[in-house]
């Protein structure tokens, strides 16, 4: 198989996802990854807080959540720091097959 052949660590950047981050009531901030294949679990995306330009505890108290696309919740946010990581291991042909880009 694909993760067989290549494991962590590939500099290619293939995977893109759109994350959409509310952070307020009346609506959401869009923020875009673009991931490196075959990106480990627990492995850390990026940090919402920061990127969003606010204090850790604002996403706690606006409820700030990762919204997804279908039924599987790929990505984790830790509310107190603002740390988005990949829930589990993430195979690019396994969640995009027979697709030349992932979004």
């Amino acid at each position: 198989t694909a993760s067989g052949r290549r494991r962590g660590g590939s500099q290619r950047q293939v995977i893109a996802f759109l994350l959409c981050v509310c952070v307020c009531q009346s609506g959401a901030e869009p923020l875009r990854y673009s991931l490196a294949e075959e990106l480990e679990r627990d492995s850390v995306v990026g940090n919402i807080a920061e990127d969003l330009g606010v204090a850790p505890s604002q996403l706690a108290a606006r409820k700030a959540r990762v919204v997804a696309e279908g039924s599987e919740q790929l990505f984790r946010l830790d509310p107190s720091s603002g740390v988005l990581t990949a829930k589990d291991s993430l195979d690019r042909e396994q969640i995009c097959p027979q697709s030349e880009t992932c979004t």
